[in-house]
């Protein structure tokens, strides 16, 4: 199966590639390649990373011009046409290798400089030099946007906030006052940033809404996805640090410190006033309890449930409630065996009268 690609938006040369990633070229360097592909939607004229024998074994040979990025050098007689042509990298450089060509091929947005007619602009918001500003856009009093920002259409910035320079704001985010958005920031549709934070008091018997008074600070270089969720602190700030890349369809509750460098994944919910350290991985559908702590270093396995006050340093945890990861092992060894266990006992109850 092919892989039907509009041709002709950007084109490399097999040896402008090699160049870009450090690898030697084997093969034809003029050859042109106009797209990247997988192993199963091949498309002449494109890129293919191959990282192991048994893929390159797989490919349908038929497919040509293919260029293929290997770690391998390709094996073939001395004078023999090679089946494609490859590049071949540095094994330990792969992964960096394919963030390289994706970059190359990517199909981003691209900064017009040009504000919107249809765009309201509050007279007191101050914009920088070259931003784009889509449809219906609204930007509110004493709010700045620094230079190189792109703010998607259908996109709010309430009045006190700041979005930093080269900001990526895509369509229909909502971003409410006092938020405070750094350099590079990355941020998808459908996410909101410093709504209310969940904290009520039962005063009387009633459930009293606890006013949020405080704001939103993200660092820069920070990725937020689609549909997440960041309240606003209770007083302060909620923080996200420098470099933290956040999945789609997180919950980010009131006063959450998260450190530089840590990754959040799809559907997690990290309750209020819970502090995460450096270099954190919080896998798929974790859910943190309010007010611990997790320390650098850790990770925390899927749909794992975390109530421990305090995760030390490099913990490892997995689970409902979350163990660390010895202990889990242990009692996910021994849960299957539970039932046989059980009619042990009964039947030496039995024996003995019991």
């Amino acid at each position: 199966m092919h892989n039907k690609q509009s041709r002709g938006e950007k084109m490399y040369t097999a040896g402008s590639l090699a160049e870009a990633i450090g690898g030697m070229i084997v093969g034809n360097k003029d050859r042109e390649i106009n797209s990247i592909c997988s192993p199963d939607l091949l498309n002449p004229g494109a890129v293919l990373l191959v990282r192991n024998k048994k893929v390159y074994d797989n490919l349908d040979k038929t497919v040509k011009p293919l260029c293929l990025i290997v770690d391998i050098e390709p094996d073939f007689e001395a004078g023999e046409d090679p089946e494609f042509d490859y590049i071949v990298v540095d094994p330990l450089k792969m992964d960096e290798a394919f963030i390289t060509v994706l970059s190359l091929f990517e199909k981003k947005e691209t900064p017009s400089g040009r504000i919107s007619d249809n765009a309201s602009i509050d007279p007191g918001a101050s914009i920088g030099e070259n931003v784009t500003v889509g449809d219906f856009v609204f930007i509110g009093n004493n709010t700045e946007v620094k230079d190189g920002a792109y703010i998607g259409h259908n996109t709010v910035i309430s009045r006190d906030c700041e979005i930093g320079k080269g900001c990526m704001i895509y369509p229909n985010v909502t971003i409410y006052p006092a938020t405070v958005i750094k350099d590079n920031v990355i941020v998808h549709s459908g996410v909101v940033i410093g709504s209310d934070g969940f904290s009520y008091s039962k005063i009387n018997g009633i459930n009293r809404k606890v006013p949020q008074v405080g704001g939103v600070y993200i660092e820069k270089d920070v990725e937020i996805g689609s549909n997440t969720t960041i309240d606003r602190a209770t007083i302060g700030c909620t923080r996200i640090g420098e470099n933290v890349k956040i999945d789609n369809l997180v919950q980010i509750a009131h006063n959450v410190e998260i450190g530089k460098n840590s990754i959040i994944c799809a559907m997690c919910g990290v309750s209020g006033s819970v502090r995460i350290g450096e270099n954190v991985i919080l896998a798929g559908d974790v859910g943190l309890a309010d007010h611990i702590v997790i320390e650098d270093d850790v990770y925390i396995g899927p749909k794992a449930g975390v109530m421990k006050k305090v995760v030390k340093k490099g913990d490892y945890y997995m689970g409902y409630p979350a163990k660390d990861y010895k202990t889990w092992k242990e009692y996910s060894a021994t849960f299957p065996k539970l039932k046989g266990m059980y009619k042990d006992v009964r039947r030496i109850k039995s024996k003995l009268g019991l």
